[in-house]
Order: structure tokens, then C-alpha cells, then sequence
């Protein structure tokens, strides 16, 4: 036995590559979809919010408030502090829908996970996306 003899030998390096290639090639994919599920988790939360203080304002003053865009909906209703605007993924709106319903749309911004494309959330709960490829049978 030749005891000079330190270290691995090349097959032995290539198979250990080989197999950090193959457990990176599935743990990458999987680190992105999680990635952007944790972004999209923006657009629930505040459409899910201003619903809330939409519901609020209308028990109150009893009628809803519409704003076109984020800066106004802030100005509208107080209390929706979506985040800092530098760093939002999501640009929103509430339309009414005449004086009996609203409905809340988050934008996505270019930085977004949905660029260009929309989310929605109306006065009865009712979740939809633009385009409706974008959801599923049960909403976003």
C-alpha cells in the first residue's frame, strides 16, 4: 500500500459535483416559487385590508370610497398604510360599482412577481385576476 498517496481522486471529485448539480437543480426551482408566493402575499394582505376599511367606512358614513391610486386610497382612508411606496410590488385602486358595492384591485408593478397583470377582491368576497389564466377555480 502506498502511503504518498493524500487526497481524492478525480472520479471521486466528479461524482460529488454531479450531485451537488442534481440537488441544486431541485432546490433552485423550488427557492423561486416560494420566493414569489412570499411576494404575492402583499397584494392578499392589503386587498384583504382595504375590503375591511371599505366595510368600515361604509358602516360609518354609509357609502364607500373610491381611489385610483394608491396615494389616494392612503389620503381617502387614513387608516391603509399598505408599506413603503419605494419598496411595493402592487399599485392599488377601488372602483364603485354605483352605491351599492366597490371593488379593490392590486396592479402589479414591473419589480412584481405579476407585472402588468391584476388582482381583485369586490364587497362580497369575490376574488378574480386579470387576465383569469392567472388564478385558479378558486380564486387567487
Amino acid at each position: 500500500m502506498d502511503r504518498r498517496r493524500k487526497g481524492f481522486s478525480l472520479i471521486e471529485l466528479m461524482i460529488v459535483v454531479t450531485i451537488i448539480g442534481i440537488l441544486s437543480a431541485i432546490a433552485i426551482p423550488t427557492y423561486m416559487g416560494v420566493q414569489k408566493k412570499a411576494k404575492r402575499s402583499e397584494f392578499k394582505v392589503n386587498l384583504e385590508v382595504l375590503r375591511l376599511l371599505e366595510e368600515k367606512a361604509f358602516a360609518e358614513r354609509g357609502v364607500y370610497v373610491a381611489g385610483a391610486s394608491t396615494d389616494a386610497l392612503i389620503l381617502a382612508l387614513t387608516e391603509f398604510r399598505p408599506g413603503d411606496p419605494a419598496r411595493m410590488l402592487y399599485e392599488y385602486s377601488v372602483v364603485l360599482n354605483g352605491t351599492t358595492g366597490f371593488t379593490a384591485t392590486a396592479t402589479g408593478k414591473a419589480n412584481s412577481p405579476d407585472p402588468g397583470h391584476g388582482r381583485s377582491l369586490n364587497d362580497n368576497n369575490l376574488r378574480e385576476c386579470d387576465p383569469p389564466s392567472d388564478c385558479g377555480p378558486m380564486g387567487w
